[in-house]
């Protein structure tokens, strides 16, 4: 299980006891859904017109299964607290051994059914979006804190930060 996970840079089941369900994986790797296509439905035409013109990625929600393991209570509330506070960052930064070119960059929204620690073990998921899909390459560190856009039209084109 070691070298599994990694999250912010750290080793998820050294640091925290932390690893993945079976699923969790194939949630990772869902493809990410299409923006919706520019369109037109003219009342002289029949149907409709699509572009397929400069398709892009939508982010993402995920949903990832995951289990914290500790040897004693005590251990298991130290690595809760503590991934509880990498939590609180609010960023995930995501790597696999299965994919060790791939880096999601995920925020963090929210932990759903968290079950408590029985026989050294708890499970919880976490409720994850993937602004991004497109950035996962292991160039930059973290998703940047502004939002920048780039707008085209006929004008030329117009850059700006959201």
């Amino acid at each position: 299980m070691t070298g599994d996970l990694t999250i912010n840079g750290y080793d998820a089941y050294t640091r925290w006891g932390i690893s993945l369900s079976d699923g969790a994986i194939s949630a990772l790797m869902t493809p990410a859904p299409m923006k919706e296509r520019l369109s037109n439905d003219v009342r002289v035409e029949h149907g409709s017109r699509s572009s397929n013109r400069l398709p892009k990625l939508a982010s993402r929600d995920v949903t990832l299964e995951m289990h914290l393991t500790a040897g004693s209570m005590s251990e298991f509330f130290t690595r809760y607290e503590s991934f509880c506070t990498e939590l609180a960052t609010g960023q995930l930064n995501i790597r696999t051994k299965y994919q060790p070119a791939v880096t999601y960059r995920m925020l963090y929204v929210s932990c759903n059914q968290f079950t408590a620690f029985v026989n050294g073990l708890a499970k919880f998921s976490l409720k994850l979006t993937e602004p991004n899909p497109a950035n996962r390459n292991n160039d930059s560190t973290y998703i940047n804190d502004e939002v920048s856009v780039a707008v085209t039209g006929e004008a030329g084109e117009r850059e700006g930060n959201l």
